[in-house]
């Protein structure tokens, strides 16, 4: 129980990182698609790790609003279980749609919007009676497990309804496991220099599991009040005057590829940022010698955690935990060729820069393979490889770096440019979703019994879309009420 690992004051117990397995949990929940126009792909790939439960969340809508061309990312990185940042998922899109500010086509205006409503949406009666749903539903099947059935959005199954997209596929590509190795080693190499400082970092890492009793609310972890997630939303607008619009609240990360050139379109928002800590302050809290926000959590914006936001003399954004967006938006041009969307469990380890370095070396390779077999493999496959080689050997070897829950998505900007058309991995209009037991685009182990659940979230998946398309469509696709 003494071993740890050294932090900002000393060594610190491996425990009070939060529950850690035996073993990894390294099964990947992967998920590919590319847009009707065949111009934006994407691959994405979640692991639990060593963390008890999985408590990320993602959305991927290459056709979010197909009119327009525009395509919807984004990571949520839950903290104190994984409710909040299932039904952020869930909704985010659905409210975003709904704002005039997107109808008309003010896009940053809509995702400032956004961050607002989705707020006030989980601290609604409403949202917090869906908080409370799918918690207790964690709670049957194992804390921290997604119903994949209820969190799927509606936008999703609508997408697959229209393309016939809905089979099971048992078909699994090979991995090259001594490539892989060697990019573990090669990353380890990269990191050596930066583990002193990620090492000070990682006891504040997972401020997500309470480190004290400051904030009894919070620390009892149940509802909104006691958990919350972070969240990076990409807004891409594709056409003729193509451009990125980011919006984010935590320390989760959006990344552009500009060339070989890593361009951070986020900021992570930690405690001892000034002007975060000056909120803080103001609003009655303080930040802990290890930056933690009233001695539990180690990052200053993110949607719920209610328990931060009792004063209500405060404005939203003025509160102790703000769920505030920092917004960015950024022209694009034919040398930005990809963006990667990720937690805060993809960087403690590696810069921006490290993380494009590995990808681009992974689309080189991903290329040729192509090229000469004709074959190509899935983009999530990149994602996947860049998490085996991200997480931890164990927590006592690793100084607790890499034990983090990790989500990464990557999205090729210009998936119909002739190098990349043959090698999307997906036909135009259609997607490879294995996070929700549909066709799997990267190798994922599982047992017979996890085979079996899969099916029968499949069963009950195809029922949900049956009955979506019943209501959404007639036999010609005309709109019914």
């Amino acid at each position: 129980w003494l071993k740890g690992v050294r932090g900002g004051g000393g060594f610190l117990p491996i425990q009070a990182m939060g529950g850690l397995l035996t073993k990894p949990e390294t099964t990947k929940h992967a998920e590919d698609g590319i847009g009707r126009k065949g111009t934006l792909a994407y691959g994405v790939s979640a692991m639990q790790g060593w963390r008890r439960g999985m408590e990320d969340a993602h959305i991927a809508l290459p056709d979010f609003d197909p009119e327009r061309e525009l395509g919807l990312f984004g990571v949520f990185d839950g903290h104190g279980g994984a409710p909040v940042a299932q039904t952020v998922a869930a909704r985010l899109p659905g409210i975003l749609r709904d704002l005039p500010n997107f109808k008309e086509g003010r896009f940053e205006e809509a995702l400032y919007e956004l961050f607002l409503k989705m707020d006030a949406y989980l601290d609604s009666e409403e949202g917090r009676r869906e908080i409370g749903e799918r918690q207790a539903a964690c709670k049957d099947v194992g804390e921290g497990i997604e119903d994949a059935d209820d969190e799927i959005p509606e936008e999703v199954l609508r997408e697959l309804v229209e393309s016939g997209d809905i089979d099971l596929d048992d078909d699994e590509d090979e991995e090259e496991e001594e490539e892989k190795d060697g990019d573990k080693e090669q990353l380890v190499e990269e990191m050596d220099e930066d583990a002193g400082d990620a090492a000070k970092e990682v006891a504040d890492d997972d401020a997500e599991d309470p480190g004290g009793a400051a904030n009894n609310a919070w620390c009892s972890g149940e509802g909104p009040d006691g958990m919350g997630t972070t969240s990076v939303v990409a807004l891409v607008r594709g056409g003729s005057s193509p451009m990125i619009f980011c919006a984010n609240a935590g320390d989760s990360r959006c990344v552009l590829v500009h060339g070989r050139r890593a361009v951070d379109l986020s900021r992570d928002h930690k405690p001892n940022d000034e002007d975060e800590f000056s909120r803080i302050t103001k609003a009655g809290g303080f930040v802990s010698p290890d930056g933690r926000v009233d001695g539990n959590l180690n990052l200053s914006r993110a949607l719920a955690d209610f328990a931060y936001k009792k004063d209500k003399t405060l404005k939203p954004i003025e509160q102790k935990i703000s769920c505030e967006a920092e917004l960015r938006r950024r022209e694009l041009d034919s040398t930005d060729r990809y963006l990667l969307l990720g937690c805060d469990g993809i960087y403690e380890k590696v810069s921006s820069q490290q993380l494009v370095n590995f990808m681009l070396a992974r689309m080189k390779r991903r290329r040729r393979h192509a090229a000469v077999t004709g074959s190509p493999t899935p983009l999530s496959s990149a994602c996947s490889d860049f998490l085996d080689a991200n997480i931890a050997v164990s927590p006592h070897k690793d100084q607790g770096l890499g034990c983090d829950n990790m989500s990464l998505i990557l999205v090729d900007l210009h998936a119909d440019a002739p190098e990349t058309a043959a090698s999307t991995g997906c036909r135009a209009g259609t997607s490879r979703r294995g996070r929700f037991g549909i066709r799997r685009g990267s190798k994922v182990k599982e047992s017979r019994s996890q085979i079996g659940f899969r099916r029968h979230r499949l069963s009950r998946l195809t029922a949900r879309a049956a009955r979506i398309a019943g209501v959404t469509q007639t036999s010609n696709g005309a709109q019914t009420q």
